[in-house]
């Protein structure tokens, strides 16, 4: 029996939550291209045979432009010192570049733990191009335990990823009941998948200016329970793209919502959305804490 906890860092948008998806099998993260989907760090937990993997997806790691974008790096780059090993992800398409050197400074300035260098996205480079990427992640980013080429999104190089962090598993420990995938809690996870619709539906139109809070819980015996959610957004140009023109936008994004929700609940729901806004949430102390973004000192 061995467990250890991993670490899955790198900067926005680079298939972190993609891999912790397909590695526990189950949807743990939401997922969409904008960079900084991830918000907190989230378990996935993958048992194979005795071995337990604590797989932590953090929020990219870059340089904070506000107070909830310092949170996520934050939390991030804390989470370092608390894991066995670090997993890190780069993009194979893309050069290395200053966020990932960026990455790689936070890492050596808070670890000293093993460090797996996972280069993802390797159905889009060719063998020639493999081998220019391992020269340059050495003259960039220094040495590695590990080095796996993989692809998240096709599953291609997990059992190789999984090899690879055994070594460095804890011996004569199992953190976690073999039929638990995460430690999110269901109201967390039905307020993340609302998010996710929200940024898949809306684009480029709407930046990351979104939160969601589920407010009440309408138990209703022998009936569809219902529950009540903000959605909240900072500026009123915002509210108007999110709700849509006569509504039609806020029905899609709750229809698909709440189908998924069912999903994950197991029986049918009624969804009540309520889009808000609060001017410049993003850089306000008390409403972040209030939404859980905000680190106790």
């Amino acid at each position: 029996m061995k467990a250890g906890f991993i670490a899955i860092v790198g900067r926005p948008n680079v298939g972190k939550s993609t891999l912790i998806n397909k590695l526990v099998a189950e949807k743990v993260a939401i997922v969409s291209d904008k960079a900084g989907t991830t918000r907190d760090n989230i378990k996935g937990i993958l048992n194979v045979k005795d071995n337990q993997y604590i797989f932590i997806d953090t929020p990219g790691i870059h340089k904070p432009q506000h107070l909830l974008g310092e949170y996520m790096t934050n939390i991030a780059v804390n989470i370092l010192k608390e894991v066995d090993i670090i997993l890190f992800l780069i993009d194979a398409s893309k050069a290395i570049g200053t966020g990932d050197m960026f990455v790689m400074d936070r890492i050596n300035e808070n670890s000293n733990k093993p460090k797996v260098l996972l280069v993802n996205k390797v159905d889009l480079i060719s063998d020639k191009q493999k081998e220019e990427k391992l020269k340059e992640i050495e003259e960039k980013l220094g040495k590695f335990d590990k080095i796996i080429f993989a692809s998240a999104m096709y599953s291609f190089g997990i059992a190789q990823l999984l090899e690879a962090l055994d070594p460095y598993l804890e011996e004569g420990v199992k953190y976690y009941p073999d039929d638990m995938y995460t430690d999110m809690s269901t109201y967390r996870i039905i307020t993340e998948i609302v998010r996710e619709k929200i940024l898949l539906k809306t684009r480029d139109e709407i930046p990351h200016s979104v939160a969601v809070e589920i407010i009440d819980v309408e138990r209703n015996e022998g009936k569809k329970d219902k529950f009540n959610i903000n959605i909240y957004v900072e500026r009123d140009s915002q509210k108007g793209i999110i709700i849509g023109k006569n509504g039609k936008m806020l029905k899609e994004i709750g229809m698909e919502a709440r189908k998924e929700i069912e999903d994950l609940l197991g029986e049918k729901i009624y969804l009540g959305l309520w889009v808000k806004v609060k001017d410049d949430w993003r850089k306000k102390k008390p409403f972040l804490k209030e939404m859980g973004y905000v680190e106790e000192k």
